[in-house]
C-alpha cells in the first residue's frame, strides 16, 4: 500500500482513489445498462428469428393447401428474416445493434446464413410453382366436365342406338370413372396424399382401358353414330391425360420442394434457435463481468476507506504530538527555550514539521536577540565607567595645566559635553534594555495564554 508523507499528499491520495471508485463503479453502471438494452434487443430479434421461420413455412404451407398466388406475407416475413439476418451478422448502428463480439456467435450465424440462402431460394420456386399451377386446376376442372360431358354423351347415344345393356353399364362406369378421377386428382394435388393419387391412377386406368375396348370392338364400329362419340371422348381424352400428366409432374416438383422446406425449417430453426441462446449466454457472462468489476470497486473502496481511517488516526496522533509540544512551548520560559526542544518525529507529518522549523527559528531568534540587548546592556556600563573615568582623569589633568580663564572655560564646556553624551548613552541603552525585557514579558505573557486556551479546550 502506498503511504506518502505530508497531511496533503496524503488527502489527495484518499479523496482522488476514493473519487476514482465512484466516477469508476457509476460509468461501469450506466454501461451495464446501456449494454443489457441492447443486449435484450439483439436477444429479441434473434428470437424473433425463430418465429419467422415457423411463419414463413405456416404460410406457404397454407399456400399450398389454398394454391392461393398472394405471397405477400411469405415474402414480408423472408425479407424481415433477412434483415435482421444481415444486422445481427455486421450490425446495424441506427437500430443499437452491435456485430457479434463472441466468434460462437459468428459462427452460428454464419451457418444459419449458409442455410438460410438455399432455403429462400426454394421457397421463391415453390411461390413460382403455385402460380403456374393455380390457373393450370380452373383448367383442369373445365377439361374434367368436359370428360364427364362426352361420357355422359356416350351413354345416351348407345341408349338411343338400343345397344346392349353391357355396353350401357361400361358406359355409365365411365361417367362414375371421370367423376372419380377429377376428386381424387384434385385431392392429391392439395394433400399429395398417396392413396389419393393410387385411385385416381386405377380410375384412369379402367377409363382408358374401357374407351380403347369400345373404339376396338366390332359392334361399336358398326354403329357410326356410337363409334364417332366414343372417337371424339378418346380424342379429349389423350389431351386430358397430357394435361394431367403436367398437373401430376408439377405437383410432383411442388412436393418435393415442399419436403425440403419441411426438413430444412426445422434446421434453420435449430441452428437459430442456438444463436439465441449463444446470444444469452454471451450477455450473463457480460453482466455477471461487469458484476465481478462491480464487486471489486466496492472493495477496493472499502479498503480506501478503511486505510483513510488509518491515515486519519496517524494525523491526529501527529497534530496531538504537535500540540504537545507546542503547550511545553507555552509552559516553559522563552529564555530557556533551544531548538531541540520542539523538534518532532521524523515520520510526522511534512506540514507540521515545517511549521515546527518555523517556530524553532522564531524561537531562536527570539534568543539571539536577548543575548544581543544583554550584551549591550553590559557593553554600555562599561562604556559609562570608562567615559566617567576619563571624565575625572581629564579633570585632574586641568586642574594641574595653567590655562587662562577663558581656555579653562572652553575645556570645561567640552569635559561637559563629552559628559552628557556618555550618560544620554547610557539612558539610550537603558531604555533599548527595558524595551528588550518588555518584549520578553509580553512573549511569555502570549504563551500563558495560549497555555491557558489549550488547557480550557482538552
Amino acid at each position: 500500500m502506498i503511504k506518502p508523507s505530508g497531511i496533503n499528499n496524503k488527502l489527495k491520495l484518499v479523496g482522488g482513489s476514493l473519487t476514482f471508485v465512484v466516477i469508476a463503479t457509476i460509468m461501469i453502471s450506466l454501461y451495464m445498462n446501456i449494454r443489457s438494452k441492447k443486449d435484450a434487443l439483439i436477444i429479441n430479434i434473434a428470437g424473433k428469428q425463430r418465429m419467422l421461420t415457423q411463419k414463413i413455412s405456416k404460410e406457404i404451407f397454407y399456400d399450398i393447401l389454398k394454391y392461393s398466388t398472394d405471397f405477400r406475407i411469405v415474402d414480408s416475413a423472408m425479407s424481415t428474416f433477412e434483415n435482421n439476418l444481415h444486422d445481427l451478422i455486421n450490425g446495424n448502428s441506427a437500430k443499437g445493434i452491435y456485430p457479434p463480439q463472441n466468434k460462437k456467435i459468428t459462427e452460428k450465424l454464419k451457418q444459419v446464413q449458409k442455410m438460410w440462402v438455399p432455403f429462400k431460394l426454394h421457397v421463391q420456386e415453390l411461390e413460382k410453382n403455385l402460380e403456374k399451377i393455380s390457373p393450370s386446376l380452373e383448367v383442369f376442372t373445365i377439361k374434367i366436365n368436359k370428360i364427364l360431358s362426352m361420357s355422359d354423351n356416350i351413354v345416351k347415344t348407345m341408349v338411343k342406338n338400343n345397344m346392349k345393356g353391357t355396353y350401357i353399364d361400361l358406359s355409365g362406369r365411365q361417367r362414375m370413372l371421370s367423376q372419380r378421377m377429377g376428386l381424387f386428382l384434385k385431392r392429391y394435388l392439395r394433400t399429395s396424399n398417396r392413396e389419393d393419387f393410387i385411385i385416381y391412377l386405377n380410375a384412369k386406368d379402367l377409363y382408358n382401358m374401357t374407351i380403347i375396348n369400345f373404339l376396338n370392338d366390332e359392334n361399336i364400329k358398326d354403329n357410326k353414330v356410337v363409334y364417332a362419340a366414343c372417337r371424339a371422348t378418346y380424342d379429349d381424352w389423350k389431351n386430358f391425360q397430357k394435361y394431367a400428366n403436367k398437373l401430376i409432374s408439377e405437383q410432383a416438383n411442388i412436393n418435393k420442394l415442399t419436403q425440403y422446406i419441411y426438413k430444412n425449417n426445422v434446421i434453420v430453426l435449430k441452428n437459430m434457435d442456438e444463436a439465441v441462446w449463444l446470444f444469452t449466454d454471451y450477455s450473463e457472462q457480460k453482466n455477471m463481468f461487469f458484476v465481478y468489476i462491480q464487486f471489486t470497486l466496492l472493495s477496493l473502496g472499502l479498503i480506501m476507506i478503511l486505510y483513510s481511517f488509518l491515515l486519519t488516526k496517524e494525523i491526529i496522533n501527529h497534530v496531538r504530538d504537535f500540540i504537545d509540544k507546542a503547550k511545553m512551548l507555552a509552559s516553559v520560559d522563552i529564555a530557556q527555550i533551544n531548538s531541540k526542544n520542539f523538534k518532532l518525529a521524523e515520520a510526522n507529518e511534512d506540514e507540521l514539521k515545517e511549521a515546527s522549523s518555523h517556530i524553532n527559528s522564531f524561537v531562536q531568534k527570539v534568543n539571539n536577540a536577548l543575548n544581543h540587548s544583554q550584551d549591550a546592556i553590559d557593553k554600555a556600563g562599561r562604556a559609562v565607567e570608562e567615559l566617567e573615568s576619563l571624565s575625572d582623569g581629564a579633570s585632574e589633568a586641568l586642574s594641574s595645566l595653567e590655562f587662562n580663564c577663558k581656555d579653562k572655560k572652553g575645556f570645561d564646556k567640552k569635559i561637559s559635553a563629552t559628559e552628557d553624551i556618555a550618560i544620554e548613552s547610557t539612558e539610550n541603552l537603558l531604555h533599548v534594555t527595558k524595551m528588550l525585557e518588555k518584549l520578553k514579558s509580553n512573549l511569555n505573557s502570549i504563551s500563558r495564554m495560549e497555555q491557558e486556551k489549550s488547557d480550557n479546550l482538552t
